[in-house]
Protein backbone atom coordinates (compact mmCIF):
# COMPACT_ATOMS: atom_id res chain seq x y z
CA UNK A 1 0.00 0.00 0.00
CA UNK A 2 1.66 3.42 -1.32
CA UNK A 3 1.24 6.96 -0.26
CA UNK A 4 2.23 10.04 -1.46
CA UNK A 5 3.10 11.65 1.80
CA UNK A 6 1.53 15.00 0.91
CA UNK A 7 -1.83 13.14 0.44
CA UNK A 8 -1.97 11.83 3.90
CA UNK A 9 -4.31 12.98 6.05
CA UNK A 10 -4.60 12.29 10.05
CA UNK A 11 -6.56 9.64 10.36
CA UNK A 12 -5.18 7.97 6.80
CA UNK A 13 -6.09 5.44 4.66
CA UNK A 14 -4.65 2.43 3.41
CA UNK A 15 -4.96 2.16 -0.26
CA UNK A 16 -4.32 -0.50 -2.75
CA UNK A 17 -2.17 1.34 -5.02
CA UNK A 18 0.32 -0.18 -7.75
CA UNK A 19 3.82 -1.31 -6.07
CA UNK A 20 7.00 1.52 -6.58
CA UNK A 21 9.65 2.15 -4.73
CA UNK A 22 9.01 4.18 -1.59
CA UNK A 23 11.59 5.99 0.76
CA UNK A 24 10.22 4.01 3.83
CA UNK A 25 8.59 0.40 4.35
CA UNK A 26 6.33 0.37 7.96
CA UNK A 27 5.35 -2.90 9.14
CA UNK A 28 2.78 -2.70 11.93
CA UNK A 29 0.28 -4.99 13.73
CA UNK A 30 -3.83 -5.11 14.52
CA UNK A 31 -2.91 -4.37 17.86
CA UNK A 32 -5.81 -1.99 19.47
CA UNK A 33 -5.17 1.04 20.05
CA UNK A 34 -1.49 1.07 18.73
CA UNK A 35 -2.73 0.03 15.31
CA UNK A 36 -5.98 -1.51 13.49
CA UNK A 37 -8.15 -1.54 10.67
CA UNK A 38 -11.25 0.65 10.62
CA UNK A 39 -13.17 -0.26 7.96
CA UNK A 40 -10.16 0.61 5.12
CA UNK A 41 -8.31 2.71 7.10
CA UNK A 42 -5.07 1.73 9.52
CA UNK A 43 -5.88 3.90 12.60
CA UNK A 44 -4.87 4.41 16.02
CA UNK A 45 -2.65 6.69 17.82
CA UNK A 46 0.69 4.89 16.70
CA UNK A 47 -0.60 4.71 13.43
CA UNK A 48 -1.93 8.27 13.11
CA UNK A 49 1.53 9.80 14.60
CA UNK A 50 3.59 7.91 12.22
CA UNK A 51 1.51 8.56 8.83
CA UNK A 52 1.54 12.08 10.12
CA UNK A 53 5.44 11.94 10.63
CA UNK A 54 6.15 10.46 6.87
CA UNK A 55 3.68 13.48 5.45
CA UNK A 56 5.76 16.42 7.00
CA UNK A 57 8.83 14.42 6.57
CA UNK A 58 7.87 14.71 3.17
CA UNK A 59 8.76 10.98 2.20
CA UNK A 60 6.39 8.11 0.72
CA UNK A 61 6.45 4.99 2.29
CA UNK A 62 4.41 1.07 1.83
CA UNK A 63 2.20 0.00 4.90
CA UNK A 64 2.17 -3.83 5.32
CA UNK A 65 -0.20 -5.15 8.42
CA UNK A 66 0.78 -8.66 9.51
CA UNK A 67 1.73 -10.58 12.69
CA UNK A 68 4.15 -9.01 15.23
CA UNK A 69 6.65 -11.47 14.19
CA UNK A 70 6.60 -10.77 10.76
CA UNK A 71 6.29 -6.83 11.39
CA UNK A 72 9.15 -6.86 13.12
CA UNK A 73 11.27 -9.33 11.58
CA UNK A 74 11.08 -7.54 8.18
CA UNK A 75 12.65 -4.31 9.91
CA UNK A 76 15.25 -6.71 11.98
CA UNK A 77 16.62 -8.00 8.74
CA UNK A 78 15.80 -5.50 5.61
CA UNK A 79 17.11 -1.69 5.00
CA UNK A 80 14.54 0.99 4.71
CA UNK A 81 11.79 -1.17 6.92
CA UNK A 82 10.51 0.21 10.20
CA UNK A 83 8.21 -1.01 11.84
CA UNK A 84 5.87 0.19 15.01
CA UNK A 85 4.30 0.85 17.67
CA UNK A 86 7.40 -0.72 18.73
CA UNK A 87 8.28 -1.00 22.53
CA UNK A 88 12.14 0.19 23.37
CA UNK A 89 13.83 -2.21 25.04
CA UNK A 90 17.14 -2.96 26.81
CA UNK A 91 17.44 -5.96 24.60
CA UNK A 92 16.27 -4.38 21.16
CA UNK A 93 18.01 -1.54 21.64
CA UNK A 94 21.48 -1.94 18.98
CA UNK A 95 18.86 -4.02 17.18
CA UNK A 96 17.04 -1.04 15.06
CA UNK A 97 17.76 2.92 15.06
CA UNK A 98 14.16 4.74 17.04
CA UNK A 99 12.32 7.40 15.94
CA UNK A 100 10.81 8.51 19.15
CA UNK A 101 8.42 8.90 21.65
CA UNK A 102 5.33 8.18 20.03
CA UNK A 103 4.41 7.28 23.62
CA UNK A 104 5.61 6.07 27.39
CA UNK A 105 3.47 3.44 28.14
CA UNK A 106 3.13 0.97 30.91
CA UNK A 107 3.12 -3.31 31.17
CA UNK A 108 0.07 -5.14 32.91
CA UNK A 109 -0.21 -8.01 33.72
CA UNK A 110 -4.07 -8.93 33.32
CA UNK A 111 -6.51 -11.81 34.71
CA UNK A 112 -9.96 -12.74 33.90
CA UNK A 113 -12.52 -11.00 35.60
CA UNK A 114 -13.78 -13.08 38.75
CA UNK A 115 -10.75 -15.23 38.47
CA UNK A 116 -9.25 -16.61 41.57
CA UNK A 117 -5.56 -15.23 40.22
CA UNK A 118 -4.37 -13.67 43.34
CA UNK A 119 -1.12 -11.74 42.56
CA UNK A 120 -0.29 -8.47 43.17
CA UNK A 121 3.68 -8.67 43.02
CA UNK A 122 6.06 -9.80 40.65
CA UNK A 123 6.83 -12.54 43.02
CA UNK A 124 3.13 -13.81 43.44
CA UNK A 125 2.67 -13.93 39.72
CA UNK A 126 5.87 -16.16 39.08
CA UNK A 127 3.58 -18.94 40.40
CA UNK A 128 0.80 -18.96 37.30
CA UNK A 129 1.16 -19.27 33.90
CA UNK A 130 1.43 -15.96 31.88
CA UNK A 131 0.66 -15.38 27.90
CA UNK A 132 1.71 -13.41 25.52
CA UNK A 133 2.42 -13.52 21.08
CA UNK A 134 5.61 -14.99 19.99
CA UNK A 135 8.23 -12.28 19.80
CA UNK A 136 6.70 -9.46 21.08
CA UNK A 137 8.31 -7.46 23.56
CA UNK A 138 6.27 -8.51 26.94
CA UNK A 139 7.45 -12.42 25.91
CA UNK A 140 11.71 -10.96 25.85
CA UNK A 141 9.96 -9.01 29.17
CA UNK A 142 8.69 -12.13 30.98
CA UNK A 143 12.02 -14.28 30.50
CA UNK A 144 14.36 -11.80 31.38
CA UNK A 145 12.21 -11.58 34.78
CA UNK A 146 12.07 -15.06 34.98
CA UNK A 147 8.78 -16.00 34.46
CA UNK A 148 8.91 -20.07 34.62
CA UNK A 149 5.58 -20.41 32.69
CA UNK A 150 4.90 -18.50 29.53
CA UNK A 151 2.72 -18.86 26.97
CA UNK A 152 3.63 -17.12 23.31
CA UNK A 153 0.50 -17.84 20.99
CA UNK A 154 0.94 -16.51 17.04
CA UNK A 155 -1.30 -13.41 17.75
CA UNK A 156 -3.11 -11.65 21.09
CA UNK A 157 -6.32 -13.01 19.96
CA UNK A 158 -5.64 -16.69 20.44
CA UNK A 159 -3.75 -15.58 23.67
CA UNK A 160 -7.32 -13.38 25.13
CA UNK A 161 -8.83 -16.74 23.92
CA UNK A 162 -6.57 -18.87 26.21
CA UNK A 163 -7.41 -16.57 29.08
CA UNK A 164 -10.91 -16.68 28.88
CA UNK A 165 -11.14 -20.51 28.37
CA UNK A 166 -9.03 -20.97 31.53
CA UNK A 167 -6.01 -22.27 29.90
CA UNK A 168 -4.30 -19.35 30.95
CA UNK A 169 -3.88 -17.46 34.21
CA UNK A 170 -2.79 -13.70 33.45
CA UNK A 171 -1.74 -12.15 29.99
CA UNK A 172 0.71 -9.35 29.50
CA UNK A 173 -0.33 -6.34 27.89
CA UNK A 174 0.44 -2.67 27.16
CA UNK A 175 -1.70 -0.62 29.41
CA UNK A 176 -2.86 1.54 26.44
CA UNK A 177 -4.22 -2.16 24.99
CA UNK A 178 -5.64 -3.49 28.45
CA UNK A 179 -7.98 0.17 28.90
CA UNK A 180 -9.11 -0.86 25.04
CA UNK A 181 -9.94 -4.41 26.10
CA UNK A 182 -11.91 -2.60 29.04
CA UNK A 183 -13.63 0.32 26.56
CA UNK A 184 -15.23 -3.13 24.21
CA UNK A 185 -16.06 -4.52 27.59
CA UNK A 186 -13.86 -7.51 27.93
CA UNK A 187 -14.17 -9.10 31.14
CA UNK A 188 -10.54 -8.17 32.65
CA UNK A 189 -8.90 -7.15 35.30
CA UNK A 190 -5.33 -5.52 35.98
CA UNK A 191 -3.40 -7.61 38.37
CA UNK A 192 0.18 -6.46 38.34
CA UNK A 193 2.12 -3.64 36.48
CA UNK A 194 5.59 -5.33 35.56
CA UNK A 195 7.19 -2.17 34.20
CA UNK A 196 7.02 1.08 32.11
CA UNK A 197 8.40 1.62 28.34
CA UNK A 198 9.33 4.09 25.51
CA UNK A 199 6.73 3.33 22.54
CA UNK A 200 8.55 4.09 19.07
CA UNK A 201 9.08 3.82 15.47
CA UNK A 202 11.90 1.02 15.48
CA UNK A 203 13.71 0.83 12.33
CA UNK A 204 16.69 -1.25 10.23
CA UNK A 205 20.29 0.35 10.66
CA UNK A 206 20.32 0.11 7.15
CA UNK A 207 17.84 2.74 7.02
CA UNK A 208 18.91 5.94 4.58
CA UNK A 209 20.08 8.25 7.86
CA UNK A 210 18.79 11.75 6.61
CA UNK A 211 15.53 9.58 6.29
CA UNK A 212 15.53 8.96 10.22
CA UNK A 213 16.52 11.83 10.88
CA UNK A 214 13.68 13.45 8.66
CA UNK A 215 11.22 11.66 10.73
CA UNK A 216 12.62 12.03 14.38
CA UNK A 217 12.40 15.93 13.05
CA UNK A 218 9.08 15.79 12.35
CA UNK A 219 8.00 14.33 15.67
CA UNK A 220 9.78 16.62 17.53
CA UNK A 221 7.52 19.11 15.64
CA UNK A 222 4.38 17.38 16.61
CA UNK A 223 5.03 17.26 20.03
CA UNK A 224 6.11 21.22 20.02
CA UNK A 225 2.97 21.84 18.44
CA UNK A 226 1.04 19.75 20.40
CA UNK A 227 -0.15 17.62 17.41
CA UNK A 228 1.02 14.30 19.35
CA UNK A 229 -0.87 14.69 22.69
CA UNK A 230 -4.06 15.63 20.21
CA UNK A 231 -3.55 12.71 19.01
CA UNK A 232 -3.04 10.80 22.39
CA UNK A 233 -6.13 11.91 23.92
CA UNK A 234 -8.57 11.22 20.99
CA UNK A 235 -7.63 7.46 21.73
CA UNK A 236 -6.52 7.49 25.41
Amino acid sequence: MKFAAGLIALAAAAVLTPAHAADINLTTEEYKPFNYMEGDKIVGFGAEQVFEIMNRAGLTYDVEMAQWSRAIGLAEKEADYCVFTASHTEARDPLFVWVEPLNVDRTLLIKKAGSDVNATTIDEAMAYSVGTQSQDYTEALLKDKGFPKIDAAKDMETTLKKLAAGRIDMVAVSEAFFNSLKKDGVAVEEAVVLSETVLSMACNPGTNADNVKKMQDALKSMIDDGTQAKILAKYQ
